[in-house]
């Protein structure tokens, strides 16, 4: 959440590039762990959580004289306030699922106090083939757009990775992030290309991602960047920051005619505790009321009985689509704009039913 709320503080726009960048790699700790299913939400199944990220008294404005630590400090829980007398920043998190088939589920993440906002559609399409399978952002993803509402509304539209699970063989899986991503901010016109290296078994080489930040015209490339590799960068773009290393280690970033430094150091990172409303106080159709059932009997290790509950569950599920189906009604979503689809950017309601 620090790297998160960090994002707007430089008022250097290469260097709140960087910082989207340093948040976007954070994102990817949960795939550097052991390889986990979900459950299966439910259609309208929502959740709800914040998290109170404690800020010291000094002022947050970051200027080219603070580059050293603006992005590794923010990794170490070194978190720095806009307003004095702001003692804690909340961030909220509000995410609901909007379909089933296929399923999608709208999220936004917002900061009132920095004025940052990420909105975005999670949908992902997997391929399995051989001793690999492929996770890939499904065609309702259009990626995460991070908006900076005290940048005029500067905003960056940051695409997903490809992940690829392997091991099974060995029996242990693991993710590897495969092929390319791309971060393009229209307003300041910068973007960056992420390309990751697909891992050999055999090999000794562990950087695994490099990537570079230049300056593009909008009006000319902004349809095209999607396609490139590296490689593929115009020398008419002007190249102003470079950066590499082990997505799930360490990634370093150097600007033009500057010194290498810390982008980001995955194994400091923490995964913060998030606020989430005791049960009693949720709604039917919040995800911890809806799976606890099943949840606490796989805590219990009574798992025949969790699959018969999980079983009922969607069959229940079922019964309702079927209802909906015979009396001729769309499903609506509560919390968010229906027509999310064009754009991949989803816009909460005003009466959205917020219980955070």
């Amino acid at each position: 959440m620090v790297v998160y709320y960090r994002i707007t503080e430089s008022d250097d726009e290469i260097e709140r590039m960087v910082a989207v960048l340093a948040w976007w790699f954070s994102k990817l700790l949960k795939h550097t762990g052991r390889v986990h299913k979900p459950f299966n939400s439910v259609l309208g199944e929502r959740f709800f959580c914040h998290w109170d990220v404690p800020c010291s008294a000094t002022s947050g404005s970051s200027d080219v004289s603070r580059r050293e630590d603006t992005a590794s400090s923010s990794i170490t829980n070194v978190s720095v306030g806009t307003d004095e007398t702001v003692d804690k920043l909340r961030v909220e998190y509000i995410t609901e699922q909007v379909s089933h088939h296929p399923p999608v589920s709208a999220f936004t993440y917002r900061c009132s106090e920095r004025g940052i906002e990420a909105v975005g559609i999670d949908h992902i399409k997997a391929k399995f083939t051989g001793l690999s399978a492929t996770v890939a952002p499904g065609s309702e993803s259009k990626g995460i757009f991070v908006t900076l509402k005290q940048r005029g509304n500067e905003t960056y539209k940051c695409t997903h990775p490809t992940g690829s699970i392997v091991g099974w063989l060995r029996g242990t899986l693991k993710v590897q992030m495969i092929e390319n991503s791309y971060i393009v901010c229209a307003k300041s016109g910068l973007a960056a290309v992420v390309e990751f290296k697909e891992e050999r078994w055999f090999s000794k080489d562990k950087g695994n991602v490099s990537g570079k930040v230049f300056r593009y015209n909008e009006s000319i490339f902004g349809d095209k960047i999607a396609s490139w590799r590296l490689k593929d960068i115009p020398k008419t773009c002007e190249v102003v920051a470079t950066f590499g290393g082990s997505w799930d280690q360490q990634v370093t970033v150097q600007r033009m005619k500057e010194p290498e430094r810390l982008l980001i150091d995955m194994a400091a990172l923490r995964i913060a505790d998030k606020s989430v409303k005791p049960l009693e106080e949720q709604g039917d159709l919040e995800s911890r009321r809806v799976w606890e059932p099943v949840a606490s009997k796989m805590r219990q290790g009574k798992f025949a009985e969790a699959s018969r509950t999980k079983r009922a569950i969607e069959e229940n599920q079922r019964t309702l689509a079927a209802g909906r189906k015979e009396r001729g009604e769309a499903f609506v979503p509560a919390l968010f704009k229906p027509d999310y689809s064009a754009s991949g950017r989803p816009e909460l309601l005003d009466s959205a039913p917020i219980n955070m």
